[in-house]
């Protein structure tokens, strides 16, 4: 098959106007041809803006159907067209493009205003972008993030020295790398019950393994459960009680450096140029050197001394990776978090780690720690989500901002619901705080009404929510290590009313599969009134948001009926020509029940 990237078309209505006109589809690029599972395929179509000129139709044609394409998106200069076949039988195909009155056909020799003369052609069981579906587990998932050393101590016999006190004054504990509380493996085991009950689906940890630091992105041993976490055997024991419960577990992968202790890097500061493992590692002189903190002839992680970059393309580390991602693999967990995933290059996670975990289990979860815009991830060859801060941001924009513009929140959220590949959508880790940033309810301003839009979003909205450790129950905290306090286990110490909006969404979420893996449409976004549906069979729910410090109304246009809302059982009418009204700072989550 040739390979079809850009084709510059002249219209042939339209030479008389001038207009050059760029027409694509590219099998090869997942953003135009993409494949999610034998028989399902989305087909996209992007055309240049013609001025004063309307695309009015596209359709994939193939020799027995036509299926129509529905706007997507659009940038400066470019309209997106894309549809979804759901049991695609065909081979071949080509586009009918119809622009004012005049009709033309798109295939892979471009564009003609007579007939087709090369159909586009691929291979159902070989297509030439893989077959890409995240984990279908992963989909919708509740998942709760743990900072290990800070969530709960359950053996005190494993307290590294100077362990602090668990409710010491935040203003005079340290709360630093260095510092201490006693949080460990077993402390999340005894706590499974409250985590279960709040409706926990997946814990994803923090680092666990072998370090001289309370955060553990040091790391000394990837092979040992840090010994101030518990051995082995504790974890094994958390394994086989979550699996119990029902929940899984992800773990932090940092292969991006290690610890200044960790085996090779002890070998180099004790060898200098004669280690046998000076390639495992970036280093420009001998003997290893550093200052106030910073490497100086070696690389290190944002350049930090005690975080040495590894070498991965090294086949010796490589090896080393593969024993540890082995190890852990066959204890039972669901996946990985890689750490930094942009600072290492895509090489490495598509011709080694992916393959490496997919061939341990295909349904280990994959998920790229990004703070931008992260579509390059998403392609199918290295990871199946990433932690979605480009959501966190453009909730705190519209809950937090002055203004609080539901048109901006559109716009930046559907920068990556328009754009990434749609089959990954539903397992995005769609966070409001995380080990790197202020808590939501800091960031938020302490106003728990405020708090409880942003939840309501998060557990709304198209993806996979993740909670960040006592953020359920109000904690607050600024950036690092502010963040990282220990988890308040005295219930006079929590916020109840936002406790109880945790759950009542999370249930509302395991009984609605529409919020899970429904489609998700934008109904209004004036000011400060957000409104979608999420919509899957016969499930339809509204969710009207406004964080404004006005009562905003809305009027509805269409799915007139009875609905309920979750948070009060109230029943709602909705019916042509009556408007809804929203007050200012609330939400509502209204479910169709006629």
């Amino acid at each position: 098959m040739k390979r079809f990237l850009t084709v510059l078309i002249i219209l042939a209505s339209l030479v008389t106007l001038g207009y050059q006109i760029e027409v694509i589809h590219d099998q090869n690029d997942r953003t135009y041809f993409n494949p999610v599972q034998p028989g399902e395929i989305y087909f996209t179509v992007s055309i240049e803006k013609m001025k004063d000129i309307k695309t009015e139709k596209i359709l994939l044609v193939t020799d027995e159907k036509e299926f129509e394409l529905s706007y997507l998106r659009e940038t400066e200069n470019t309209i997106f067209y894309r549809t979804k076949i759901s049991d695609c039988e065909f081979e071949e195909y080509f586009f009918e493009i119809m622009v004012g009155k005049d009709i033309y056909y798109f295939d892979q020799n471009g564009i003609s205003s007579e007939e087709v003369v090369e159909p586009f052609r691929f291979k159902k069981e070989k297509p030439p972008v893989d077959y890409f579906d995240p984990p279908e587990w992963s989909k919708g998932r509740i998942y709760y993030q743990i900072f290990p050393e800070r969530f709960a101590n359950g053996n005190e016999n494993n307290d590294p020295p100077q362990t602090q006190d668990w409710y010491s004054d935040p203003e005079s504990a340290n709360l630093g790398s260095n510092g201490f509380f006693g949080g460990d493996l077993q402390g999340v085991i005894n706590k499974l019950d409250y985590l279960s009950k709040l409706g926990v689906e997946t814990i994803y940890f923090n680092p666990i393994f072998e370090s001289i630091s309370s955060h553990k992105y040091d790391t000394t041993d990837y092979m040992k459960i840090d010994d101030n976490f518990g051995t082995e055997e504790t974890f094994e024991e958390l394994i086989k009680a979550t699996s119990k419960k029902g929940i899984d577990i992800v773990l932090d992968g940092v292969f991006n450096h290690t610890g200044t202790d960790f085996f090779a890097f002890e070998d180099i500061k004790e060898k200098g140029k004669d280690s046998e493992y000076t390639d495992w590692y970036f280093i420009r002189g001998f003997p290893v050197r550093s200052y106030a903190g910073m490497a100086m002839n070696y690389t290190g992680w944002a350049g930090y001394a005690h975080m040495p970059k590894l070498n991965v393309n090294n086949e010796e580390v490589r090896d080393y990776i593969e024993r540890v991602v082995t190890k852990w693999g066959n204890k039972g967990i669901a996946g990985w978090r890689l750490d930094v995933a942009n600072e290492i290059s895509f090489e490495f996670w598509e011709d080694f780690f992916r393959p490496t975990v997919k061939k341990l289990d295909p349904s280990d979860i994959l998920v790229a720690e990004y703070w931008g815009y992260a579509k390059n991830f998403l392609m199918g060859n290295s990871f199946d989500s990433v932690m979605n801060y480009l959501f966190r941001d453009a909730v705190i924009e519209y809950v937090a901002r002055a203004g609080h513009s539901s048109r901006k929140f559109k716009g930046m959220t559907e920068y990556f619901l328009n754009t990434y590949p749609p089959q990954v959508l539903d397992s995005l880790w769609n966070l409001l705080g995380s080990h790197d940033t202020e808590r939501i309810l800091t960031a938020l301003y302490g106003d728990v009404k405020l708090a409880k839009i942003a939840v309501t979003l998060q557990f709304t909205f198209k993806g996979s929510p993740v909670i960040y450790y006592g953020d359920e129950i109000g904690m607050k905290g600024y950036n690092d290590p502010d963040n990282r306090k220990p988890m308040h286990w005295k219930q006079e110490m929590w916020n109840k009313k936002l406790m109880d909006h945790y759950r009542t969404l999370i249930n509302l979420r395991k009984e609605h599969s529409a919020l899970r893996t429904g489609d998700h449409n934008v109904l209004y976004s004036e000011d400060s009134l957000f409104v979608f549906e999420r919509v899957l069979d016969e499930e339809h729910i509204i969710v009207l948001t406004n964080p404004g410090d006005a009562s905003m109304k809305w009027l509805p246009e269409k799915d007139y009926g009875k609905y309920v809302n979750a948070f009060d059982n109230v029943s709602i009418t909705i019916e042509q020509g009556k408007a809804i009204e929203v007050p200012a700072r609330s939400f509502m989550v209204i479910s169709r029940v006629d």
